[in-house]
């Protein structure tokens, strides 16, 4: 007879609910696993990045030789137009000491406008309350009274223009190690902590900063300073010097 195979028809299995549940089930879950895998994944190159950005120190230009320490500008120093004169105790005729407000405005019209205005500074960077920012540069006030100050690449970890500033003996950021210590003489110490940092003793205070190098690690005249800073600039620990 003819009628077999509409029997085998009529005989074949569906599939079983439950088995097919489960299939789905399975595949929602592969489903959640990529999707956190690619979450974890934007999470660790996010943090990357931050990190990066957070400790990268980066070379500004390599300055002129100078034949008149205030006058002479680095290469590429094109923020802001003067010369600003670094001292241990005051940038410019801004002294450190001097009232918040009054001390904000004496630097703006120094340097220029700064980036955002005044910034509050997270509790946990210590004996800093507040801080104006400039490409590579940075003013710090603590209890209402101007503290310190910082140029340099290490400052935002971005390349920004080399910043116009020079110390009252003519250092500037980017001079080696050899330079500094032919201006400072004995006045003029390094040390390895923190990758390599530097100290100049002067009349007005301590000027400090870090070194592209352990100075140990190579002829000072490879050595550069990525930093000119003085005052208070952050936690101990964090600081240069």
């Amino acid at each position: 007879m003819r009628l077999a195979p509409a029997r085998e028809a009529s005989s074949q299995v569906l599939p079983d609910p439950i088995e097919l549940l489960i299939k789905e089930a399975r595949r929602k879950t592969r489903r959640r696993r990529l999707i956190m895998g690619e979450i974890l994944l934007a999470v660790v190159v996010l943090a990357a990045v931050v990190a990066y950005g957070i400790g990268h120190i980066g070379n500004g230009a390599r300055p002129t030789t100078a034949t008149s320490p205030i006058s002479s500008v680095a290469t590429g120093a094109t923020s802001p137009k003067d010369t600003i004169t670094l001292s241990g105790d005051a940038v410019g005729s801004v002294r450190f000491g001097e009232a918040q407000s009054a001390a904000a405005t004496s630097l703006v019209k120094l340097i220029g406008k700064s980036d955002g205005g005044m910034q509050k500074v997270n509790q946990g960077d210590c004996i800093i309350s507040s801080a104006l920012y400039w490409p590579n540069f940075a003013a710090y006030f603590y209890r209402g009274k101007f503290d310190g100050y910082q140029t340099g690449n290490y400052v935002t970890g971005k390349s920004e223009p080399t910043f116009n500033g020079v110390t009252p003996r003519g250092l500037r950021v980017d001079y080696t190690l050899a330079q500094a210590q032919k201006q400072y003489g004995s006045a003029f110490s390094t040390n390895g902590a923190q990758s390599g940092v530097y100290a100049a003793v002067t009349k007005t205070g301590t000027i400090r900063g870090y070194l592209s190098k352990e100075p140990n690690q190579a002829p000072a005249t490879k050595v550069k300073l990525l930093t000119i800073s003085a005052g208070s600039v952050g936690c101990p620990a964090m600081s240069p010097g």
